[in-house]
């Protein structure tokens, strides 16, 4: 047991270091984009690298967990970010940005998928909000650093080496107690998680035939979505605020680190409230406060609505991803579900690395202004999207 707890507090550390890189680039890039001579848009680009190195590494991590173990795994995941986070302050061309952004996409989808596995296997559904809650406590924290650095005139680049050493300290961490990972047991299954699993475990269901699924692609929608609105708005806020509302750097710095961190405080209250209440109740909450969020924001009625609807918006996003990937079952049914799981994934990485980029191009050529009612036009398909979902996964 006291092996279990070490190895807890290791992977709750992991996912701290995960979310630290993740919002930098929102609030450095006005400050790169000049150095580097490209236009708002171009930072697509960047996270385009970024998602796609995620999800190679993601599809082979099981692979890699079992040649190097986690512990090591771990240790070249935080290598190779440090490394990569260090490239960014060298690199003479938005090209070499894009290798270093692949780099780090690639240590953090290898860190993501052992670590959220590893926690299934071991722990409870719990603990597994918590987990991700901790990965909101990193993405806070990320920005909070950067804005400290550009309020107080320095280079952007300082933001950098800072969280590259922080990365490089976690690789010596992670490679002195990667033997605690090689004698670690699992946990005797228990719980509905377990019965999930060993139902789907039932079907050998072909990917092909999952593709058929009007319900799966139902699903794999909603992620689509649901990391693209997530991952957009940390992306566009910063810009918005300053270029757009009128907001100091300072102000509008602390306002996108609320908004992450209200994920941190959702997903703490939700770890709390989710055994009370069922999933489909949860996602209706979350979906009408993001509604709510969502339409406040391009009203623009004042500066504290603003702030307010950030808030609101942050809770709302915050339990979203834990209770779809919990309620996979129920949308696709166990014959579809081992493939859905993987499929979900692909769907979300496709969302971080489609959506920003492209309402980045449509702000670009039209207007900052119009990004608010961007945003609520995707709440209103992932609301529709999710009542279609829920109501045919609800009809076998």
């Amino acid at each position: 047991m006291p092996n279990r707890f070490y190895l807890l507090i290791l992977a709750f550390i992991a996912f701290i270091s995960l979310g630290l890189p993740d919002a930098l680039l929102g609030i450095a890039w006005p400050f790169m984009r000049v150095d580097l001579n490209q236009p708002l848009a171009a930072n697509g680009i960047i996270v385009l690298a970024a998602t796609l190195g995620a999800a190679l590494s993601g599809f082979f991590s099981a692979r890699m967990g079992r040649w190097l173990g986690i512990g090591r795994l771990l240790s070249l995941s935080c290598l190779l970010t440090g490394t990569a986070l260090l490239g960014y302050t060298l690199a003479p061309s938005l090209a070499w940005f894009a290798v270093a952004s692949a780099v780090i996409g690639l240590a953090a989808g290898a860190t993501d998928a052992t670590i959220n596995g590893y926690i299934a296997k071991n722990f409870s559904a719990g603990l597994m909000q918590w987990l991700h809650a901790s990965f909101g406590v990193g993405i806070t924290l990320g920005p909070v650093v950067m804005t400290w650095v550009l309020v107080n005139e320095y280079d952007w680049r300082l933001g950098y080496q800072i969280h590259s050493v922080i990365q490089l300290l976690l690789m010596i961490l992670f490679l002195v107690t990667a033997g605690l990972w090689l004698v670690v047991q699992r946990a005797p299954a228990e719980g509905a998680a377990e019965a999930v699993s060993h139902a789907a475990d039932a079907h050998n269901t072909g990917m092909l035939e999952s593709f058929g699924s009007v319900r799966v692609w139902l699903s794999m929608g909603l992620f689509f979505c649901y990391t693209g609105l997530e991952f957009s708005m940390g992306l566009w806020t910063f810009s918005l605020l300053t270029d757009a509302r009128g907001m100091s750097t300072a102000q509008a710095g602390a306002w996108v680190s609320v908004y992450w961190g209200m994920f941190t405080v959702g997903r703490i209250v939700m770890g709390f409230v989710s055994s009370r209440i069922s999933q489909n109740q949860l996602m209706t909450l979350s979906l009408f406060l993001a509604l709510v969020g969502a339409l406040g924001y391009a009203l623009n009625l004042s500066l504290w609505t603003n702030l307010l609807a950030l808030v609101v918006i942050g809770f709302a996003y915050a339990p979203m991803y834990p209770a779809l990937v919990s309620d996979t079952l129920n949308r696709v049914g166990s014959r579809h579900f081992n493939n859905a799981i993987g499929l979900q994934v692909t769907a979300a990485s496709l969302g971080i690395a489609i959506l920003p980029g492209s309402i980045g191009l449509l702000v670009t050529q039209f207007s900052l202004a119009l990004f608010p009612w961007l945003l609520l036009c995707l709440t209103i398909l992932l609301v529709g999207l999710y009542l279609i979902a829920h109501r045919l996964g609800n009809s076998d």
